[in-house]
């Protein structure tokens, strides 16, 4: 697990500029979080790292949106916010947006669960302050030690060291 702080709204976007510099398709990544934990902003920042032009709007009410990247990748968000379990999970079109050319995101996947894969990679956002985020990553070990690597050049603090990823001098402890 990636453990760190995203002190302000900047930091959130670099912080999405690592991810789209790592995630490739297919790939599925989840986004867990309360209200107001910034998932739509943090994927927002994803999709425009990705290369997504015009306006990215929140799925609340639609459910999901899809877009092309930069390289004509499909790139899909789902909020299953409003998603009820039972009839609407097992009417959703899944296959329409889990396919081996897509990178999916999905927030509130508890809503899915039982109709969902299993993530690449699991984000849980929470609140800290009123302009700063703590962030936690679930993935692969070679993927959180790229994670780490990239959020600490980009100046974002970690909470709990990764092993083999060196914090940057100024986060460490004067001896």
């Amino acid at each position: 697990m990636v453990a760190l702080t995203l002190g302000s709204p900047a930091q959130t976007r670099r912080f999405a500029r690592v991810l789209a510099r790592l995630l490739r398709s297919p790939a599925l990544v989840t986004i867990e979080g309360d209200l107001g934990t910034g998932k739509t902003t943090l994927v927002r920042e994803i999709l425009r790292a990705c290369g997504v032009r015009g306006v990215v709007t929140s799925p609340s009410f639609t459910v999901a949106q899809s877009y092309r990247g930069r390289q004509g990748e499909a790139l899909h968000h789902l909020d299953l916010y409003r998603l009820s379990r039972g009839a609407d999970v097992d009417f959703f079109a899944w296959d329409d947006y889990l396919g081996e050319d897509a990178l999916t995101f999905v927030e509130w996947p508890a809503a899915g669960s039982e109709a969902l894969p299993a993530a690449d990679v699991r984000l849980e956002l929470l609140h800290r302050t009123t302009r700063s985020r703590g962030a936690r990553l679930h993935a692969a070990a070679a993927f959180e030690r790229a994670v780490a690597e990239g959020a600490a050049a980009e100046g974002i603090r970690m909470d709990e060291p990764v092993a083999g990823v060196p914090a940057p001098a100024a986060w460490r402890s004067p001896t």
